[in-house]
């Protein structure tokens, strides 16, 4: 919490504070009084997880948090007294007319401009990309690929007003597509292959763009997945079933396992916090020793060799039985036929 003096981050790019509460200073400048310039930074998806951990920590750190969250309800839960420069604001990433409220509102609030804006707004679809709608794959890609393109567009005039950086997060699957988040994982490489374009294209204006590869993080997105395997595994079509149920299985306890991860949210919220601060930040954050692990197998290890190992991982190395699927399907099992000829 911010208590009289505080020592703000002194990087090239931003605001640099003296130590007084509400003072500033750009490039050196003479020190102004400024009740409401404290740097802001936008977060989005803070209503849980990395997002609820970034905006606490951020504040708690003397930062003015705009911490958009999706309804009242949960803005409610996160606003608290003890933290009076954490503003939670309603924010839905996919909607246009509450970015553009949102950003109004930052312009006018903040005339200095945005110190950061941290993407963190995302969703999972664990599924067979086989068995996803087309609705389903749109909804997880207009959250996690459009929605921070959106945020981005709409912010960088304010970015560029307060000399600020874009924080992406992504995902270790966003560099290796695991078997089962096929859509998530297209969702996240998207986002990584915008990230590296607006990288060198954003130069001009010294704003960096800054990708976060989380591995598995103790939150409740694994509740949520969990629900929806169960879901989905219960809809598998009957005639898909000896190859589906595995992997559903499979999907099922390696999300328990994620629920354990030892990598917290707060662990990811410190990541950002030393992203938003650098003077000179990396292109790329791993957090989590199962995310590094993932960037050292997709460096070295031969794309078959992987395969093969998700695949056994997944216990699906074996083609499925075709006369067990067409038992399964009611059918008479069709055995080819091979003709002899009679020996003369």
């Amino acid at each position: 919490m911010l208590h009289g003096h505080v020592q703000l981050p002194n990087r090239k790019c931003g605001l640099r504070f003296t130590g007084q509460v509400g003072y500033y200073t750009r490039g050196g400048g003479e020190a102004g009084q400024m009740s409401e310039s404290l740097p802001t930074v936008l977060v989005t998806g803070c209503s849980s997880g990395i997002g609820r951990a970034t905006a606490l920590l951020l504040a708690e750190a003397g930062y003015r948090v705009l911490a958009g969250v999706r309804c009242p309800e949960q803005a409610d839960r996160l606003s608290t007294s003890a933290l009076p420069r954490l503003e939670p604001i309603c924010l839905d990433v996919t909607k246009e007319d509450d970015v553009r409220r949102v950003v109004d509102f930052a312009e006018k609030t903040c005339p200095e401009g945005l110190y950061g804006l941290v993407n963190n707004a995302g969703m999972g679809l664990p599924a067979a990309v086989e068995l996803s709608s087309i609705d389903e794959v749109r909804q997880v890609l207009e959250v996690n690929t459009i929605g921070p393109l959106r945020m981005i567009q709409h912010c960088l005039p304010l970015l560029r007003a307060g000399r600020g950086r874009v924080i992406n997060m992504s995902s270790m699957n966003g560099t290796l597509a695991l078997p089962m988040v096929g859509v998530y994982s297209a969702s996240k490489f998207a986002l990584e292959a915008l990230s590296d374009t607006l990288r060198v294209e954003l130069r001009p204006w010294r704003i960096p763009v800054i990708i976060i590869r989380p591995g598995q993080v103790r939150t409740s997105i694994f509740a949520k997945a969990r629900d929806n395997l169960n879901i989905g595994s219960r809809e598998i079509p009957v005639e898909l079933k000896d190859g589906y149920d595995i992997m559903y299985a499979r999907a099922g306890e390696f999300n328990e396992r994620g629920a354990q991860s030892s990598t917290s949210p707060e662990m990811v919220a410190r990541v950002v916090q030393r992203a938003l601060e650098a003077k000179r930040p990396r292109t790329h954050y791993l957090v989590g020793i199962d995310a590094r692990g993932m960037q050292l197998a997709k460096s070295f290890v031969p794309r078959r060799v992987l395969d093969r190992t998700f695949a056994r991982v997944m216990r699906v190395l074996k083609p499925v039985s075709r006369v067990a699927t067409a038992t399964r399907n009611g059918e008479a099992p069709r055995v080819d036929a091979t003709v002899v000829s009679p020996r003369s």
